[in-house]
């Protein structure tokens, strides 16, 4: 794998024994980490920008399934002290309490952050096959909840999507796009590689608009609802907010929901959505809040319409924490995703609205 592949790069990391450049970072020169799964054979182990390549033994060695910094070797790493700062920089984001303690710090200390390519110029990307198989929660189809999609996508008729989220739907951190540096491998935001796999994989006509904003909460998504989303006049809405939700009530999450979907079904009583939940915040951090409430809401719209898809992002993100640090998938270090999470986005709401024909097309 040299580079950005739209069909390898959205693979369901659940059904595959092929991992194609899945990422992780290194703290500290003797530093090592888990893969997602016990790897097979290496294909390879390069840089994040895949144009450097790592050797065994010289620069890494896999120990029990790990991979591990060989401390004379080439491989880029974050000394501790220059990833938890004294300086708090742009944004102040403390470390939670449990960090401080494992290791030791007397001073406060705060989460490097960073855009573009601050952190993954020092991630490595690996690709290998395995034996193993996926034992976490697998993605549900929900295209039964999606009929109107499900036609048009069958019988190539045009397909309005309106994405309408915050930063990580623009795009944020996808290596070709402006916060992400415009770095190789030059992978596009999630929304546009679902728009390709669309017309790719089904001859689909799709008009997509991508009317999200970066640093919103719900409040800001609701107060500019109807100027930004209405125009589009969806078939399909993909909403996702909820990150930059810190503080806001579940009550006032939920009602904010409501009235959005209200909106767009006083429109077009047959309106088709997918609430995707949100990513978690780095949980070394206090950024850590409501942000845990907002899948309670959309469980319960979904229940509540027919026409309402839950894409739980969140459930696999927290299955993935499990396995790899929050390091390894992030381009801020905050709350955004890196190439591999990014992916993986878009893997779920693929899913979501495909179902089973989703896999399918990687079982031909």
């Amino acid at each position: 794998m040299k580079g950005y592949d739209l069909k390898e790069y959205l693979r369901p990391i659940w059904n595959t024994n092929l991992i194609t450049n899945e990422t992780f970072m290194f703290l500290d020169e003797d530093d090592e980490a888990n893969l997602l799964y016990y790897p097979d054979k290496i294909i390879s182990v390069k840089n994040y920008f895949l144009d450097k390549d790592f050797l065994n033994n010289k620069d890494y060695i896999i120990e029990n399934g790990k991979i591990k910094r060989v401390k004379t070797g080439n491989m880029p790493y974050y000394k501790i002290e220059d990833y938890y700062v004294t300086d708090p920089g742009i944004f102040s984001i403390a470390i939670n309490d449990e960090i401080r303690k494992k290791y030791s710090f007397n001073d406060q200390r705060y989460l490097l952050y960073g855009e573009c390519d601050t952190f993954t110029k020092n991630q490595i990307s690996i690709s290998y096959t395995t034996k193993s198989k996926w034992t976490k929660n697998i993605p549900l189809g929900k295209e039964n909840k999606l009929p109107t999609f499900t036609r048009k996508l069958k019988n190539k008729e045009k397909i309005y999507i309106t994405f309408y989220g915050d930063s990580i739907m623009t795009g944020c951190n996808s290596s070709g796009t402006p916060m992400g540096g415009n770095v190789p491998p030059f992978m596009p935001s999630f929304p546009e590689m679902i728009k390709e796999f669309l017309i790719e994989n089904f001859d689909a006509d799709i008009e997509l608009s991508n009317v999200s904003q970066g640093g919103w909460d719900t409040y800001s998504a609701f107060n500019a609802f109807k100027e930004r989303v209405l125009p589009t006049r969806p078939d399909l809405l993909i909403l996702g907010f909820g990150m930059n939700d810190l503080d806001t009530t579940i009550d006032e999450y939920e009602k904010m929901y409501r009235e959005m979907i209200n909106y767009l079904k006083e429109q077009n009583p047959n309106i088709e959505i997918v609430l995707v939940s949100t990513m978690l915040p780095n949980p070394d951090s206090t950024w850590l809040r409501n942000q845990l409430l907002t899948k309670d809401v959309h469980i319960k719209l979904e229940k509540e319409d027919e026409h309402i898809a839950r894409a739980d992002m969140y459930t696999i993100h927290k299955d993935l924490l499990t396995i790899k640090r929050y390091r390894d998938m992030t381009a801020n270090n905050i709350n955004h995703p890196n190439d591999f999470l990014c992916r993986i986005y878009a893997q779920v709401i693929l899913k979501t609205i495909l179902g089973s024909k989703f896999e399918r097309i990687y079982e031909k």
